[in-house]
C-alpha cells in the first residue's frame, strides 16, 4: 500500500496495489518500509525531524538504523532508526 493523504496525525488515506482508495487507515495497522536502493529518498516519520524528506547515505543493518541527510540540514547528518523513516515515492528535488 501506498499513504495518499495523512487526515490526521494518527489517521490517512492509503491506496492499495490494485489502486483501491481505503479511508480511516490507523497509524498503528501500518509498517514503513525502508527502500533497497543507495541514496534513496526517504521521509522521517516519528521524532523531531518527522516530515523531513532527505536520503540514506549508509546503513547499520544489525542495529536497524540508517544515516540520513535530509534536504533542510545538508551540512547535518542524522542517525535514525527503520522504525523512523520510510521510502518516499513523492515529488523530489534529485
Amino acid at each position: 500500500m501506498r499513504v495518499e493523504d495523512v487526515l490526521t496525525p494518527f489517521t490517512c488515506v492509503c491506496r492499495t496495489e490494485e489502486g483501491r482508495l481505503l479511508d480511516d487507515v490507523k497509524q498503528d495497522m501500518l509498517e514503513t518500509i525502508v527502500p533497497k536502493g543507495e541514496h534513496d529518498a526517504v521521509m522521517v516519520v516519528l521524532g523531531e525531524q518527522r516530515g523531513q524528506v532527505g536520503r540514506i547515505l549508509q546503513r547499520d543493518k544489525n542495529k536497524c538504523r540508517a544515516m540520513v541527510q535530509l534536504d533542510r540540514y545538508e551540512e547535518k547528518l542524522f542517525t535514525l532508526d527503520y522504525d523512523s523513516i520510510c521510502y518516499y515515492v513523492g515529488a523530489s528535488d534529485y
